[in-house]
Order: structure tokens, then C-alpha cells, then sequence
């Protein structure tokens, strides 16, 4: 039998996830993992270049301010050393001049780096009142203002400092944390897929040594319980197809050993009817001789050819004659049951093959203080059987029912054989008296080697072989048991509907 060919009992219960998917899907996660470390350090990055451009922009406006704070002091200087030619009238024009420069300078300049500022707007003013009055008191208000717009200017750079260092510091920070988290989710998702794969492979190498550990013992011979490898891919189906080898190794032996019973039933029967044909032939000659012998003793005394013998002696020839005849038929019935059989399947009589095989059974010893009762259905309709199989069954059951009853020890061992049908079934029951068997022990009755009788009187084929033998011929065997109180085991028979049919017309 092909073994891919072979049922899957975890099939139905779990869906199969091979190892190509468990691999696919551990590379689907590390893709996925490596994926999102990715997007992780694309969006610091991001962040990073925001707060890079942040810091830049706060570097350019911290030297614009820097710049603006040396141009509006040389404004100032300039401013000064103008003051001084209000005195000569030439001197007023340039002022204004300047002022006017000046104002432009503060338009474009510092209005907007300084908007909605009130120190700008006050130095706008302090502008605009020099232009329209340039004397002394106007300009000593505009160097005020001046003065005052120049310590605002150093407040707000000192200010833009200030947020440029804090801003190199959480960039610095920042790019540590986003370093650390980013090392941190690599390393942790290498050791977990480590983790995962150390198991898996671990796993996998145990599942695979004990595969080759009970190969191995399969190989020796030996048959153990269930493999304890559950997995639903493809080293589970292996396991289970290595249990259900070994199940099907152990049945076939099973099957192997039932017919190296038979065969060697068989051959034991052949040579008992071989044994017994000449024992036949040896003791038959004498008897004959002896039973002729006396015949012609009995006619002689009838005719009055023999005038001597008296009427009692010739009551003890008949005694004779009569235990010759007896010896005659036992020889009969011995060279009768131990005929070789044919093994192919005929039309049987089961009571008749009950009585042959009871009558030779009353010849063993321990049958002599059992008391045997044959109830069988004259009515019972032939069976299509192996007749030496059906034999073997009943001469089994015969010989467990007395070992039975010997050790129970009863004071009126007594077993009973009965035949019957029920429907299309003919059966036949042998009932004893013995020692029973506990629920165990009746669990396990139709097991082979299976045994409860001492070393050397039992093998643990009888029943085993008597189950194979009934299920080949279509019927099933049945054992009842009770502890101290007996067995029953029946036994039943298919019959042919043409049978059946021919009987009821």
C-alpha cells in the first residue's frame, strides 16, 4: 500500500501549514519588521531635518541680528559725528541727508526684523522728529531711543542664542533617543527571531530524531504506542505516517501469525490422521481377528460344534464382543475427525462438526469429571464454511472452557454447548462454570499473545485466532464474562440467502 495513499486522522482537525508557509511567513515577518525599522528611521530622519532646519534658520537669524546690531552702531557712530556740523549751515542738509538714509535703512531693515516692536516704532518716531526738526534736542531724544532700540536688539539676540544652544541640545538629544529606539527595535527583533527560530529548529531536530529512533525500533521489530509528534506540516504527516506503518506492520504479523496457525492447525491435523489411520490399521487388524474369533466361538456353541463352552462363558464372549466393538468404533471416530480437511469453503453441518469434535474431546483426561450437555437446534440450516476452520473454534473454546473450569476447582464442573439461529445468522455458545474473567481481563481476550495462563500452557493465539477465523467467514465472536461465575462466548455464522430461501419453501 502506497503510504501517501494512506488516512490522516489529524487531517480533519487541523489545517495543514506546511514548512515552505512557515518559512515564507517567518521571512513575510522579517520583511515586515525590517519594513517598519525603516519607516521608524525614515520619519527621525524627518524630524531630525526639521529641527536641523530649525536650528539653521535660528544660526541665519542670530547672525542677522549680530549684523544688524554692527550696522545700526555704525549708524549711531555716523549719527554722532554729524551732530557736530548743526553749527556750520552746510551741516544741516547733510543731517538730513543722513536722516533720511537712516530712515530708509529702518524701513527696510529693521522694521521687519523688529515688526509690531515698540522699541522699533519709538526709534521710527524718534526719526521721523529729527527729520522734521534736526537740533539738538531731537537728536539726543533719537541717540536715547537709539540707545534703548540697541539694548532690545541685544536682549532679543542673547534670546536667539539662548534658543539656538537649547535647539542644538534637543537635536543631539534627539538624535540619541531616535539612535537608541532604532538599535534597541533591531536588536530586540533579531533576538526575538532568534528566539523563534532556536525553538522552531530545536523543535524540528527533537520531532526528526525521535522519526529515526522509532524507524529504527520499526526496523528491529518493535511496535510501540503513538508517536508523540503533533505538528500539522509535513514532518506530522511523516509521524503519522510512520504510526500508521507500524500499525499496519503490527496487523499484518497479527494476520502472519493467524495463518501459521492454521497452517500449522493443519499440518498437527494432518499428522494426527496420519498417527491415526495406522493406529486404525495396527489395532484394527486384532480386533478384527478378536471379533472374528469370538463370532466363530458363539456360531460353534449355537450349532453345538462346541460342547464344552458353558452358558455363562458364553455371556462373557458377548461382553467380549461387545468391548471389541467399542474399541472399533473409537478407532473410527479418531481416524474420522483427524481426516485432513479441505480448506475450501462448503456446505456445513455446524451440529454435526459440534458432536464429532465433542466425542473427541471426551477423551481427554480432564473432560472425565466434566460434565458436557449438548443442547443443539435440529432445525439449524447449513452453513457455506472452511469445516476444518470452523473445528479449530470450537476445539478452542472446548479446551479454554476446561482450562477454565480447572482452575476454579468446582465441585460439578459442567459445560454446555448450544446452537440456534437468529435471523440470517445461524451461532453456537459454549457456556462454562470457571473462574470467569474480571473487565480487564475480557477487554483485552481477543488480543494476540495476550494470556492469563502460566508459562508453557498458553500462547495468547486462541481467541485471537478464533476472532480472525469467524470474521473471515463473515460472523463475529462475542464473550461474556462474569468473575466467579462463568463464560459464555457465542459465535455467529452468516447463512446464504439461497439457503435460507430453500429452507422456508
Amino acid at each position: 500500500m502506497d503510504a501517501r495513499a494512506w488516512p490522516h486522522a489529524g487531517d480533519q482537525e487541523k489545517p495543514r501549514v506546511s514548512l515552505r508557509f512557515k518559512a515564507n511567513f517567518a521571512y513575510g515577518l522579517l520583511l515586515a519588521f525590517a519594513v517598519l525599522l525603516a519607516l521608524f528611521v525614515f520619519y527621525q530622519k524627518e524630524i531630525l531635518l526639521t529641527q536641523f532646519d530649525a536650528l539653521q534658520a535660528a544660526t541665519e537669524r542670530e547672525l542677522q541680528l549680530h549684523d544688524l546690531r554692527a550696522r545700526l552702531r555704525g549708524e549711531i557712530e555716523t549719527h554722532s559725528l554729524k551732530a557736530a556740523d548743526l553749527r556750520n549751515n552746510w551741516g544741516a542738509a547733510h543731517v538730513q541727508d543722513h536722516l533720511r538714509r537712516y530712515r530708509e535703512f529702518h524701513r527696510r531693515v529693521i522694521l521687519p526684523a523688529f515688526p509690531g516692536d515698540a522699541q522699533a516704532r519709538q526709534l521710527a518716531s524718534a526719526i521721523e522728529r529729527a527729520m522734521r526738526k534736526p537740533d539738538v534736542e531731537t537728536l539726543a531724544r533719537l541717540d536715547a531711543a537709539q540707545q534703548a532700540f540697541l539694548k532690545r536688539l541685544q536682549q532679543r539676540i542673547e534670546e536667539t542664542h539662548a534658543r539656538r544652544l537649547q535647539m542644538v541640545a534637543d537635536y543631539r538629544a534627539h538624535s540619541n533617543r531616535a539612535a537608541m529606539v532604532a538599535l534597541i527595535l533591531g536588536l530586540s527583533g533579531l533576538a526575538f527571531l532568534g528566539f523563534i527560530t532556536r525553538n522552531f529548529f530545536r523543535r524540528l531536530c527533537a520531532d526528526l530524531h525521535t522519526l529515526s529512533q522509532t524507524t529504527a525500533a520499526i526496523t528491529r521489530g518493535e511496535r510501540t504506542a503513538s508517536l508523540p509528534v503533533s505538528r500539522p506540516d509535513e514532518v506530522g504527516e511523516l509521524a503519522q505516517v510512520i504510526d500508521r506503518l507500524a500499525q499496519d506492520l503490527s496487523a499484518q504479523e497479527r494476520d502472519l501469525e493467524i495463518e501459521r496457525q492454521k497452517t500449522f492447525h493443519q499440518e498437527k491435523m494432518a499428522s494426527i490422521g496420519r498417527l491415526a489411520a495406522g493406529i486404525a490399521h495396527e489395532v484394527g487388524n486384532p480386533i478384527a481377528a478378536i471379533s472374528g474369533l469370538v463370532k466363530d466361538i458363539i456360531d460353534a456353541r449355537a450349532t453345538g460344534q462346541c460342547p464344552l463352552l458353558e452358558p455363562d462363558d458364553e455371556c462373557k464372549l458377548r461382553m467380549v464382543l461387545e468391548h471389541v466393538q467399542r474399541l472399533s468404533h473409537i478407532t473410527h471416530q479418531i481416524s474420522e475427525i483427524a481426516q485432513p480437511q479441505s480448506s475450501e469453503t462448503c456446505l456445513v453441518d455446524l451440529n454435526g462438526l459440534i458432536r464429532s469434535t465433542t466425542n473427541l474431546m471426551r477423551y481427554d483426561e480432564r473432560w472425565k469429571n466434566i460434565e458436557l450437555r449438548l443442547d443443539l437446534d435440529k432445525r439449524l440450516p447449513a452453513i457455506t464454511a472452511v469445516s476444518d476452520q470452523i473445528t479449530q473454534v470450537i476445539m478452542n473454546l472446548l479446551v479454554n472452557a476446561a482450562d477454565a473450569i480447572e482452575a476454579a476447582g468446582r465441585a460439578a464442573p459442567c459445560v454446555c454447548v448450544k446452537t440456534g439461529r437468529v435471523h440470517d445468522h445461524v451461532f453456537f455458545v459454549v457456556e462454562d462454570n470457571g473462574e470467569g474473567m474480571p473487565p480487564e481481563v475480557l477487554a483485552r481476550a481477543k488480543q494476540a499473545f495476550f494470556t492469563t495462563k502460566g508459562e508453557g500452557r498458553g500462547t495468547g493465539q486462541g481467541l485471537s485466532l478464533c476472532n480472525a477465523i469467524v470474521e473471515a467467514h463473515g460472523g463475529r465472536m462475542e464473550i461474556h464474562s462474569t468473575p466467579g461465575k462463568g463464560t459464555r462466548v457465542f459465535v455467529y455464522l452468516p447463512v446464504e440467502r439461497e439457503l435460507l430461501e430453500e429452507r422456508a419453501t
